[in-house]
């Protein structure tokens, strides 16, 4: 039986969703519409995740209006970018309308299960859809919410499941994690992020260790060993449930083995060998946190081993998009050390150069982190950098992605250039690009867009 003893939904028939677009409102509303309520959202501006949900039945708005909603909404539901002056939150404050964060909302709903939660700077995403791909093929009908669209979730991101389990996404930004009660924790690695959030990386560890202290009573903790502010983290719930994974000889599970034969990773854990279709050192420690996950359930390993080979990857996660004449991938990374994972994966497969497309995402992360984006690109071939996309934030004087193009000019002699205009991104790669380059367009924004752009223009010259 699907769970209905969702305490804050029980008397509820009409929920609307301000900022209904984002990656983790959109599963959410894409959930509960298929649960049977009346669902409502608004959003600044329409893209293919509103577009989707329309097509489900959802009551679309684009911009911010009090009329977005009717008076007799039982539940606003809204993201943490939401500001307190928007005009559908005042009339819901108005009218009485209870009103939640997301954050909240997901807990509400996967809390009662026995609960997966991922969390971690960076392979969150990867990880989760890894475990819930093990999860559904063997046959455990997960509840499951993830943070990018996946094609075994049929294009979405959330899933409605009949077994006990639910998998999450446990997302550090605005502490939204703290609502979640784990069964299982998976720390993938901690990396200062979010600085407009966390004043530094103490205050992201003491965060982290808030989460494991908010699970469940026979919490089992399972982290990427190697990495030290997560072992810190650990230490500090004194868990004896905790479990740690890596490459070095200290952890309980160690990686042994690690190579690539014709494009794919075979590594061992465990006694057990598991090879991958997706690339990268990131992805064995990603498949990693999900085989040890999955042996604790006592999922059978060979169901495990046969999953995690059929895993193809997430949207936009290094997805290749081209590949002919030349490789084109599309890619969320937007942190320094999201895109040396990216590049040192694609360096051990690309036939010839690698050039990248990177587009910085939000002021506060390009202002505190330049040096570190200038460091993580200047092994690349060819370095394009765009105009940085804003997100929530308005801007900060002094502030924009030639703060790294200026780094990168000193610290290395490859060749970089600085167009902020799209349209002069496709010019340069028309004068640059050669046969056998592998182009990554990166970063969090609206570059997905540039991608698609720029690989009609390829499939054009075809025809």
């Amino acid at each position: 039986m699907i769970k209905d003893n969702i305490k804050i939904l029980e008397h509820v028939r009409k929920v609307h969703f301000i900022g209904i677009g984002g990656i983790g409102m959109s599963g959410i509303a894409e959930y509960l519409v298929k649960k049977g309520f009346t669902v409502s959202g608004s959003d600044s501006m329409l893209s293919d995740m509103t577009e989707r949900l329309s097509g489900f039945g959802v009551e679309i708005s684009e911009g911010h209006k009090e009329n977005n909603f009717s008076d007799d909404t039982d539940l606003i539901v809204y993201s943490a970018a939401i500001k307190d002056d928007n005009p559908e939150l005042i009339k819901a404050n108005r009218l009485n309308i209870i009103a939640i964060k997301r954050a909240k909302m997901l807990g509400e709903i996967v809390n009662d299960s026995f609960l997966i939660a991922v969390s971690g700077t960076h392979g969150k995403t990867s990880t989760t859809a890894m475990i819930a791909k093990v999860l559904i093929d063997c046959g455990l009908d997960p509840i499951v919410f993830v943070g990018g669209t996946i094609d075994f979730l049929e294009g979405g991101n959330s899933r409605i499941g009949n077994g006990e389990y639910a998998v999450v996404e446990a997302d550090e930004y605005d502490k939204s994690f703290l609502t979640l009660k784990p069964d299982i924790a998976i720390i993938t690695n901690i990396d200062l992020d979010h600085t407009d959030i966390y004043k530094d990386l103490k205050d992201l560890k003491s965060t982290f260790n808030e989460f494991l202290k908010g699970g469940k009573e026979n919490l089992k903790v399972i982290g990427f060993g190697d990495d030290r502010n997560v072992i810190d983290v650990m230490n500090s719930v004194q868990n004896k449930n905790c479990i740690t994974y890596g490459f070095n000889k200290h952890n309980n599970h160690i990686i042994e083995e690690s190579y690539l034969r014709k494009s794919k990773i075979r590594f061992e854990i465990n006694g057990s060998f598991i090879e991958l279709s997706v690339p990268g050192r990131h992805n064995i420690l990603n498949s990693s946190a999900s085989y040890i996950s999955a042996e604790l359930l006592g999922i059978d390993k060979e169901c495990i081993i046969r999953c995690l080979k059929s895993f193809y990857g997430v949207n936009r996660r290094l997805e290749l998009k081209y590949n002919k004449e030349i490789k084109v991938y599309d890619d969320y990374a937007h942190h320094p050390t999201e895109i040396e994972y990216s590049y040192y994966a694609i360096k051990e497969i690309a036939k010839s150069r690698v050039i990248t497309v990177f587009q910085p995402h939000t002021f506060t992360r390009t202002r505190d982190f330049y040096e570190g984006f200038a460091a993580a690109l200047k092994n690349n071939d060819i370095t394009i950098l765009t105009d940085l996309y804003p997100a929530r934030e308005k801007e900060i004087e002094g502030v924009s992605s030639k703060l790294i193009f200026d780094k990168l000019m000193f610290i290395s002699d490859n060749k970089s250039y600085y167009e902020p205009k799209f349209d002069d991104v496709i010019k340069r790669l028309d004068e640059v690009v050669k046969e056998n380059d592998t182009i990554i367009f990166q970063g969090a924004g609206d570059i997905t867009g540039l991608c698609s752009k720029y690989i009609n223009k390829l499939n054009e010259s075809k025809n």
